[in-house]
């Protein structure tokens, strides 16, 4: 798709193309990092990213931005290496959780530097929304609260207009009502200009919306990458007799139970064969969705509780 910009200089369309990882490793010591990831992120499409503290996360978008070397395996853009490419770099845009290097720096000054490096750099968005956001340009980073770094950092990644852009939880420190004017300005600005975004979020409920495909990060590998709706329809609640129900309380899809009085109410990951819910629901047993928020929440449990959780990795 070529994109027409009226808002910037006349350049060049954002380049349509997939980033691929393929067998990819980074271990830091003490085992964490990322074990062998292989992932396809589809271009101008939102991405979710989710997983538990110290899955992998920020390790994997780190390697993707190239501030990061994988010990093995390959990252590719449009088929082209990422690492010590400037060309390719120039197209993706890392937005982190904090930006230690910025801190003795203004907005200003940051701005500036960031408009030589990113090619479809805006600047007229940039002030926009440093005014809609009431950040003064002449403010250090440093000076700025938890919120309003964070609201600096959504400015470079929104006004990069990077075909790729990477926003490691974006939101942090961030009030309701600020999280949703961020989560319509972003919505608002890829319908104008559509471009590949990764948003690594543990707010599920508020940013399943935005989402096109997820990936979820389990133990330093991709564990799922599609469709949300393929992903919540992997499980189900089932809430029936604790007779029938309590045979499969101890199932190691069990990701949840409940008791009810006389029924147990479990979360079932992979309840997906037509035969077994079907004798599931003629015994009685009740099935429904299970929100993503839920279900990230009882998968992030299961997977700290099997020695998963750690560092922010």
């Amino acid at each position: 798709m070529m994109i027409t910009r009226k808002t910037i200089e006349a350049k060049a369309a954002l380049p349509e193309a997939e980033l691929e990882l393929n067998h990819v490793r980074k271990i830091f010591h003490g085992g964490q990092g990322v074990q062998d990831a292989s992932l396809v992120l589809k271009p101008e499409t939102i991405h979710g990213l989710i997983g538990a503290n110290g899955s992998g996360k920020t390790t994997l978008l780190a390697l993707i931005a190239g501030l990061l070397f994988p010990d093995s395996g390959t990252i590719t853009y449009g088929g082209m290496p990422v690492h010590e490419n400037p060309s390719v770099l120039s197209s993706i845009c890392m937005v982190k959780t904090h930006e230690r290097s910025w801190n003795e720096y203004s907005l200003k000054q940051i701005y500036s530097y960031a408009s030589l490096f990113y090619p479809y750099w805006d600047a007229t968005l940039a002030e926009d929304l440093m005014n809609k956001f009431q950040l003064g340009g002449s403010k250090k980073y440093k000076q700025l609260s938890r919120g309003g770094q964070s609201m600096a950092g959504i400015i470079k990644g929104l006004a990069s207009r990077a075909p790729m852009t990477l926003l490691d939880e974006p939101v942090l420190g961030l009030d309701a009502s600020m999280r949703e004017i961020f989560y319509r300005i972003l919505l608002e600005d890829y319908g104008k200009y559509p471009r590949t975004f990764v948003i690594s979020t543990h707010l599920i409920d508020e940013a399943e919306n935005l989402f096109e495909q997820i990936a979820y990060v389990k133990k330093g590998t991709i564990a799922y990458n599609g469709p949300v709706e393929e992903f919540a329809a992997k499980a189900s609640y089932a809430t029936g007799p604790a007779a029938v129900l309590e045979k499969l309380s101890g199932d190691v899809r069990n990701l949840h139970t409940e008791r009810l009085g006389g029924k147990l109410m479990l979360a079932l990951e992979d309840l997906t064969d037509p035969t077994e819910r079907r004798t599931l629901q003629e015994q009685g047993v009740e099935l429904s969705p299970i929100p993503l928020q839920k279900l990230f929440v009882y998968m992030t449990l299961r997977d700290t509780a099997n020695g998963q959780g750690g560092g922010n990795l």
